[in-house]
């Protein structure tokens, strides 16, 4: 799979694509709205890499580029648990690590790290593109599954306490 942004006046457009059981997909839009897509059958005597580099091409052109580490944020979905957690918390990281890879996937804004469970919480790793954005999906999401209960969406920058961003204070 590869991923290209491109800032636009205030916005920021996603553009990506990638090889599944020999379609090539293409998939583009505003970050934090799901985009359009299309799908395209690919030879079968082509090499999915050069097709993937093919199509990115005029994208490239136009000024799209892979997006630097530093300019993604590392968000955190947190739940408590007891102690380092039971089989039933496993399940649950399992279910909202795949239910938020879709959720910023098809938004175009980021990817799921993975998780941890220990020290009384469960947590799931995000970088994503626009914060805002993302946290909207998230909890959108985690709504839509009647996983939001006990959950809180954090901000972790640097070496410094995760930041609280849902639920808001009121």
């Amino acid at each position: 799979m590869l991923k290209l942004y491109k800032k636009e006046g205030d916005s920021l457009r996603y553009w990506e694509v990638w090889v599944h059981e020999g379609v090539l997909t293409t998939h583009w839009g505003t970050v934090g709205e799901v985009g359009e897509q299309k799908e395209a059958p690919l030879p079968p005597d082509e090499d999915p890499d050069f097709a993937i580099a093919d199509a990115a091409g005029p994208l490239i052109e136009d000024g799209y580029d892979e997006p630097e580490l530093d300019a993604m944020a590392t968000l955190l979905v947190q739940y408590p648990i007891e102690g380092k957690g039971t089989g039933h918390d496993v399940e649950k990281r399992v279910a909202v690590e795949e239910l938020l890879t879709d959720a910023l996937g098809w938004t175009g804004n980021g990817d799921v790290e993975g998780g941890e469970m220990r020290d009384g919480h469960l947590r799931i790793y995000c970088q994503v593109m626009h914060t805002e954005a993302a946290v909207r999906a998230v909890v959108t999401a985690l709504e839509s599954e009647d996983l939001l209960d006990g959950a809180s969406v954090l901000l972790a920058e640097g070496d410094a306490e995760p930041r609280l961003l849902w639920p808001t204070a009121s």
